[in-house]
C-alpha cells in the first residue's frame, strides 16, 4: 500500500512537472529605476523578416502584431512612444531552430539482423523562442530583456488573440512600480 501511494504520488509530480506551462527567462540592470523612463520607441529593425525559410512562423504580420502589442504594454507601464528623443528602445526577436528526432525500432536483433536499418520514421520539430527587450538608448545597453518558447504558427484568426496574450505575459516581467492603466 505504502509502494502504491509513493507511485502515485511520483507520477502525480510528473505528471504535473511535464503539463506546467513555458517558464519566462528574464534578467534586467538591477541598478536601473525603470520608472524613471518616460518615452519609447519600438526598433524599426525588428519588422524585418529575418527568419525567411520559416514564413509561417516568421512573417510580416507576426512581426507587426508582436510589435504593435509591445507598444501597448510599454504604454500601460507608463511610457509614451516618442520617435524624435526617444529614451528606451523596445524590440524583439524571434529564435527559431530545428531538432531531427529519429523513431526506431526497439525489437532485439539478431545477429544475422545486425546490418539491417532500424529506423521507422524521421520527424522534424521546429521550436521557437520570442526575446523581447528594452534598451536605454544614451547609454546603449540593453536594461531588459525575457524569453519564453512560443507557437507562432497559427491560424491568422487565432494569431492576434495569441500574440497579444504573449506579449502581455513575458511583459509581466518588466520591472516597474508605475500602475497599469
Amino acid at each position: 500500500m505504502k509502494r502504491l501511494r509513493i507511485i502515485t504520488i511520483l507520477s502525480t509530480f510528473i505528471l504535473f512537472h511535464c503539463a506546467a506551462p513555458n517558464h519566462i527567462s528574464s534578467d534586467y540592470d538591477e541598478s536601473i529605476n525603470f520608472d524613471s523612463y518616460s518615452t519609447f520607441v519600438v526598433c524599426v529593425d525588428d519588422y524585418f523578416v529575418e527568419n525567411t525559410s520559416y514564413p509561417n512562423y516568421d512573417n510580416k504580420e507576426v512581426r507587426q502584431l508582436i510589435g504593435d502589442e509591445i507598444a501597448v504594454q510599454m504604454e500601460q507601464r507608463g511610457h509614451q512612444t516618442n520617435v524624435i528623443k526617444p529614451q528606451l528602445q523596445a524590440g524583439f526577436k524571434i529564435l527559431l531552430r530545428n531538432e531531427e528526432v529519429v523513431f526506431s525500432n526497439c525489437d532485439e536483433q539478431t545477429e544475422y539482423e545486425y546490418w539491417d536499418t532500424c529506423t521507422i520514421n524521421k520527424e522534424v520539430y521546429t521550436q521557437e523562442t520570442l526575446v523581447l527587450y528594452v534598451s536605454d538608448i544614451d547609454k546603449n545597453q540593453v536594461i531588459w530583456q525575457a524569453m519564453l518558447d512560443c507557437d507562432l504558427n497559427k491560424p491568422n484568426k487565432e494569431l492576434r488573440k495569441y500574440i497579444s496574450q504573449l506579449v502581455a505575459v513575458i511583459f509581466k516581467e518588466y520591472p516597474t512600480k508605475r500602475h497599469m492603466n
